[in-house]
């Protein structure tokens, strides 16, 4: 069945790597290799790429910037779509007080804010640093400091067994951390509201700002590694029962907020998971409190995570 997709993608004139470790390709640097990574640069080819390994049964992930995503030591067997050479923004609509643009999946969020900055649009500075892709803020309706991704988003692109949909999203498409509707995210509209350069500045740096007083931003993470359960911070429950800074092999429980785990170098997939489990059991023995991850997992069994 490789062969056969090797075939594919070398007809379709898809870039490709194989048995790529995932580790360089994720935020926390951690992840055995894949059969094939894959980089489509255009919409129509990766619908093409999907239907064609819909078609064969061939297990795929698809791969956004990484940054909230634990990949097993053993790795993937599969394929694994990469979006970042899907990038690009499109002005579709721009009014006296706010702009819709139309910003395809794999482009950076950071990139995006970029070009908010120089154009004076507000609504996306919440997301300043998070190193991560339009795409995978939709699916994950990323969020931070009381605002998330839901506030802005307009229309999603979605490809779903075959079908590309343009759907306008309303409130009940978005949960804690979730978007529901099912699919690849292709593209997503957002819009935007025009505000002074100057203001625009001042709350990235502002949120630049929290990120590095409270989160451990320079170091190997995935970000939070729970969701906050109603009512409470996960990294104060954790930090509550005394596991700031605990280690296991290479991995470690931040030092400076409880909900990151940290790979000080060689960490494991495997030792990522024993300190959440032991992060779960205490939270639950101490205040009973049940913990839900916030990362997502790749070739990791639901069986090896708690």
């Amino acid at each position: 069945m490789r062969q056969e997709i090797r075939e594919f993608l070398e007809e379709n004139k898809i870039f490709y790597l194989e048995n790529e470790p995932l580790a360089s390709y994720t935020t926390i640097k951690i992840g055995g290799p894949c059969d094939l990574l894959v980089f489509p640069k255009e919409k129509e080819v990766l619908v093409k790429l999907l239907e064609f390994l819909e078609n064969t049964g061939t297990p795929f992930y698809i791969l956004g910037g990484g940054s909230n995503l634990l990949v097993a030591d053993e790795g993937f067997k599969g394929v694994v779509i990469s979006l970042k050479r899907l990038k690009g923004i499109e002005f579709l609509n721009e009014e006296k007080d706010e702009v819709v643009l139309k910003v395809k999946a794999g482009t950076g969020v950071n990139k995006l804010i970029s070009l908010c900055l120089k154009k004076g649009f507000s609504g996306m500075e919440f997301l300043a640093g998070v190193p991560a892709t339009i795409g995978g803020t939709v699916r994950m309706n990323a969020g931070a400091f009381g605002r998330s991704i839901s506030q802005v988003v307009k229309k999603v692109l979605l490809y779903h067994r075959g079908d590309l949909v343009y759907c306008e999203v309303s409130e009940e498409d978005w949960s804690y951390r979730r978007f529901k509707k099912e699919g690849v995210i292709l593209e997503a509209e957002l819009k935007l509201e025009k505000s002074e350069k100057e203001v625009v500045k001042r709350k990235v740096l502002e949120v630049l700002n929290k990120r590095r007083l409270t989160q451990p931003i320079s170091k190997s993470t995935f970000g939070s590694v729970f969701k906050n359960p109603p009512c409470y911070y996960a990294g104060q429950l954790i930090e509550a029962c005394g596991l700031k800074g605990y280690k296991v092999g290479g991995a470690e429980i931040s030092k400076k907020h409880a909900n990151f785990i940290v790979n000080l170098g060689r960490a494991k997939a495997k030792e990522v998971l024993e300190l959440m489990k032991l992060a779960k059991t205490n939270v639950w023995e101490k205040f009973r409190v049940k913990l839900e991850p916030e990362v997502k997992f790749l070739g990791i069994k639901d069986g090896e995570i708690f």
